[in-house]
């Protein structure tokens, strides 16, 4: 359990009619090992990437927003709020749960405050 990695489904993009989407969906992805979760989106020209990543010590609060198809997950940090949006919802329920499994799993400090 130390990656986990989650793309915008395509199905909920197309039936949340975000169809631009499709050809640069939002990824997320959760790194045990170095304490950090990344959301990468490709810009409108294809050139670059745009990322941001946030530490474990600096997040406040974790949202999880269902639709009928997909979920956006945000995450709120110290300095705003970072968001992946169109997940499945079984990857958000994941991400979540798994990001509070690691902080109970902490005996001598809570990472998430």
């Amino acid at each position: 359990m130390s990656l986990i990695t989650s793309t915008s489904s395509i199905t909920a993009l197309f039936f949340n009619g975000q169809i631009a989407h499709i050809i640069n969906p939002w990824t997320l992805t959760v790194d045990f090992e170095n304490e950090t979760i990344t959301v990468e989106k490709r810009n409108w020209y294809f050139i670059g990437i745009n990322k941001n990543i946030i530490a474990f010590r600096f997040i406040r609060n974790i949202r999880v927003d269902e639709h009928l198809f997909g979920a956006n997950i945000s995450i709120k940090a110290t300095g705003g709020w970072v968001v992946a949006n169109y997940l499945s919802k079984n990857d958000a329920e994941t991400i979540k749960n798994s990001l509070f499994e690691y902080n109970k799993g902490r005996n001598n400090h809570i990472i998430f405050s």
